[in-house]
């Protein structure tokens, strides 16, 4: 997080800090619609790449928060994409292998002379598995840099693997098949069979213990290598299709077709986010460590759709107020002025000292929820006064600050309405994508801002925009002169 600090009367500040800071985490979707539908995402180097449809790699170049096509070479359905170190591969219809060796900056491709479908692909730093239609399988020869065929000694379609990066590998697919190789995939057992229903994504979180998910709501896991399985029910989950499983730690995350289904204390209990209103098929997670979590997916099989969980901080209760200014106080600030404690030397981030706040003609201190609130009134912290904790703790705390109205869309985490911002906090959901594109332009889509559930008192709700006639984005922006008029 960026800046932390207060605002004196008005604005209670701009990063949530104070006494108490609550914490709010939920999926952030950061892109929608650059092509039709995606099927997997990874990072390489400092750039993200995920790939689908229509020969499409798309890339982005700022953390996530926009992307675009980057190559659209291959004539090829891409089904996965993966990166180890500095290698990135992509594989889809027709044995169709690309690869970059530079973070994804130049592409080649690899022939294989097959034509079977590569459905997924996992890879270490010493291993690496391709599997498909008609039993393929592939494994790498890190020694040779090759790509080898193997016996799977089955013809069944092969869904999922996983590269458990010692040598052993688990693999996945048509009427619940499982194989396992022990020698780093020149040879591979057949398990039999961990259920009836096709199975497409395998994980394994130790060499005994692991989990298959498929079609019809599968989630079933084993603790003795497979020899034996267990079915994994959930609340919200029935027969919806579960494409793909990732997990760090005890964090474990799969999604499917308008679902997402976690447990993050090892399995021993999950719960499942439905995301049929959004109309989300989600169909790959990428979780590269605790600090990244990505699902890639499409909505209406025309907008190809990626989310990112983030961990939000948010605003604070403060606990030490004293309602009356104190008599014979010095004028430190005047209404209309943003202020701060003073830092000492060595000052942490979440110090008291680095929240700024709003002093407001009402007499009180107002908080910003955060710093995207805060630069839709403000250009920057030039003109931020510092004030005696004395003057602050004479300062009542009034409401928090909402967005400027017009300049910005907005919506709850957990909510997909999308809403527009009038004076004094009043939201106006809109109807349609068409309208939100008449108002705010062919990128309506990336000009929304997500608001954490805990500020929805901050708001109040107005009549519903069915029609571009009901609200005009310029008047919106001008009807307040500043942040007084706002309250």
């Amino acid at each position: 997080m960026k800046n932390r600090f207060f605002i004196r009367s008005m604005i209670f500040v701009l990063l949530f800090f104070i006494s108490l800071p609550t914490h709010a985490s939920g999926w952030i979707e950061k892109e929608k619609g650059t092509i039709q539908g995606l099927q997997g995402i990874t990072k390489a180097g400092d750039n993200y790449f995920a790939v689908g449809n229509g020969s499409n790699i798309i890339r982005s170049t700022d953390n996530g928060n926009t992307w675009t096509v980057y190559d659209q070479s291959g004539n090829v359905y891409w089904q996965d994409i993966e990166t180890t170190g500095t290698t990135v591969r992509a594989v889809g219809e027709g044995g169709t292998l690309r690869e970059s060796t530079n973070n994804g900056l130049t592409w080649s491709q690899r022939k294989l002379e097959i034509t079977d479908t590569f459905y997924d692909i996992d890879a270490s730093s010493e291993h690496g598995y391709i599997v498909g239609t008609n039993g393929r399988i592939l494994y790498y020869g890190s020694n040779t840099d090759t790509w080898n065929t193997t016996t799977s000694n089955t013809t069944l379609a092969l869904f999922g693997v996983q590269d458990r990066g010692d040598g052993t590998a688990w693999v996945v697919g048509s009427e619940g098949i499982l194989l396992k190789t022990t020698d780093s995939g020149i040879t591979w057992t057949n398990k039999g069979k961990a259920t009836d229903t096709d199975l497409l994504a395998v994980w394994f979180t130790s060499s005994s213990s692991g989990y298959v998910v498929g079609k019809n709501g599968t989630i079933r896991k084993t603790t003795d290598s497979g020899y034996s399985w267990s079915t994994i029910s959930v609340s919200g989950l029935s027969t919806q299709t579960l494409y793909d499983i990732e997990a760090v730690g005890d964090d474990i995350v799969i999604v499917g077709d308008k679902i997402i289904v976690r447990s993050q204390d090892g399995g021993k209990t999950w719960t499942a986010t439905d995301y049929t209103p959004q109309n989300f098929t989600l169909r790959d997670v990428y979780y590269p460590s605790t600090n990244e979590l990505w699902i890639a997916g499409t909505k209406d099989d025309y907008q190809s759709v990626i989310l990112k969980w983030e961990a939000v901080t948010e605003t604070p209760v403060d606990t030490v107020i004293s309602p009356e200014p104190v008599e014979g106080g010095t004028a430190e600030a005047v209404a209309g002025n943003l202020i701060k404690l003073a830092c000492q030397v060595n000052a942490q981030i979440n110090d008291p000292c680095k929240a700024v706040y709003f002093y407001a003609s009402d007499g009180k201190r107002h908080a910003f929820p955060n710093d995207k609130v805060f630069f839709t009134w403000f250009d920057n912290f030039d003109s931020v006064k510092e004030v005696s904790s004395s003057f602050m703790s004479s300062l009542q705390l009034g409401k928090n600050v909402t967005y400027h109205p017009g300049t910005k869309m907005v919506k709850f985490q957990t909510v997909p309405t999308v809403y527009t911002v009038s004076k004094k906090g009043e939201l106006r959901a809109i109807a349609s994508e068409q309208i939100a594109t008449e108002l705010y332009g062919s990128t309506w889509n990336k000009q929304i801002d997500d608001i954490s559930d805990a500020f929805v008192g901050n708001y109040t709700f107005g009549l519903k925009i069915n029609s571009t006639s009901d609200y005009d984005v310029a008047t919106e922006k001008t009807s307040v002169a500043g942040l007084d008029a706002n309250f």
